[in-house]
């Protein structure tokens, strides 16, 4: 009956236990490792990174450029292990080739190439290196151009249907034209001569292709007009006082009035200048002379002469002394003068008891400590 029961029960409850969901709290990485800078990780983990392929790099001793023209790059490399076991290349996630130094690569393509390097190292163990090698167009070749009498044709050669932008410039001028190269690889410019001046002007420019751009070309010259070569025209507005005539004054100020505004704006500056000097000189004078007086006034003290302990003790003492001297004179000054009776019968006209007119004086009354 038990049996039966628990069976029972066990039945009922089953499916509210399968199918009832199952809540669990979810736990961060921060709840694990506590707060954490996210970019801070990622540059140190880049650190790392860099870290480890340099010290790769330095087993291998290759050395891979960030980008270069040349899509068959020539790597150079050595082999770290001991046993030689070998070096295996891949190339943009194909299969693994052995290879020996040096290793031409094969024509890679405009772009960005993943290039991995798997080795033994100097302890016996398994090591990938990565690089990471960007292949750009070629610059173009430009040629000499060629200038007729109303215009001027810059051409040359480069990347097959690749864009080119040239750069030509004389002096501040710059003008900056855009084409396509053609299928055979050459390319031509022609410029009126509204657009170009007589000047010197130099050449260059770059190809562009997939968002690649090349190096610059190397840049040429060329002379345009009767010009020097070594003169550049930058601006045909220009000063010299040797292009000043007396006789058109008057019409060389009014053509600029700028050089007015420069002569009034020198002398006013000029004058601000010398006021606040003379300010400032006016100002020194006048301290050195109440310094100058102040020492005829106040003349200074000696110096004092610097005494031995011995001296400075004698001092002490000889003042202690003059001191108990002055309170002792003090003393004999307060004493109380006492007459005795000699002393009375010494000064006794003094106290005559009969005054002008023969009559008694009063007699002051008189004891041994009388006082005067």
């Amino acid at each position: 009956m038990r049996n039966t029961t628990a069976k029972l029960v066990i039945l009922i409850l089953t499916p509210f236990i399968c199918f009832s969901p199952i809540y669990a709290k979810e736990i961060s990485v921060s709840d694990i490792l506590g707060e954490t800078n996210t970019e801070t990780v990622i540059e140190d983990l880049n650190t790392i990174e860099e870290q480890r392929n340099q010290s790769f790099s330095n087993l291998l001793k290759l050395d891979v450029p960030t980008q270069t023209d040349n899509p068959s790059y020539v790597l150079t490399f050595v082999d770290p292990s001991e046993e030689k076991k070998g070096v295996q290349l891949e190339i943009d996630n194909t299969k693994y080739i052995s290879i020996k130094s040096p290793y031409t690569l094969p024509a890679l393509s405009i772009g960005n190439h993943v290039l991995k390097f798997k080795f033994t190292d100097n302890v016996g163990s398994t090591q990938i290196l990565e690089k990471n090698l960007i292949i750009i167009p070629r610059a173009p070749i430009i040629s000499a151009p060629s200038i007729e009498e109303d215009n001027v044709t810059i051409y040359g050669t480069g990347l097959a249907n690749s864009e080119i932008i040239l750069v030509v410039s004389s002096g501040l001028n710059l003008i900056n034209k855009k084409g396509t190269i053609a299928g055979d690889g050459k390319w031509s410019f022609t410029f009126t001569e509204d657009e170009l001046v007589d000047g010197v002007y130099s050449i260059s420019g770059y190809t562009r292709k997939y968002g690649y751009a090349s190096d610059l070309a190397e840049t040429i010259t060329f002379v345009l007009g009767d010009v020097t070569p070594g003169t550049y025209i930058t601006n045909e507005n220009s000063f010299a006082f040797k292009n000043i005539d007396i006789s058109k004054f008057g019409e060389f100020i009014s053509e600029n009035p700028d050089i007015l505004i420069l002569t009034g704006g020198t002398f006013v500056l000029g004058f601000l200048i010398s006021f606040l000097l003379s300010l400032i000189f006016k100002d020194g004078r006048e301290k050195k002379d109440l310094e100058n007086i102040k020492k005829k006034i106040f003349k200074p003290k000696d110096e004092e002469k610097e005494l031995t302990l011995k001296e400075r003790l004698s001092q002490k003492t000889n003042k202690k002394e003059e001191k108990k001297e002055e309170v002792k004179k003090e003393e004999n000054k307060e004493e109380e003068k006492v007459f005795g009776k000699i002393n009375f019968l010494k000064d006794f006209k003094n106290f005559d008891p009969d005054n002008k007119k023969g009559k008694e004086k009063k007699a002051p009354k008189i004891s041994l400590t009388f006082k005067k």
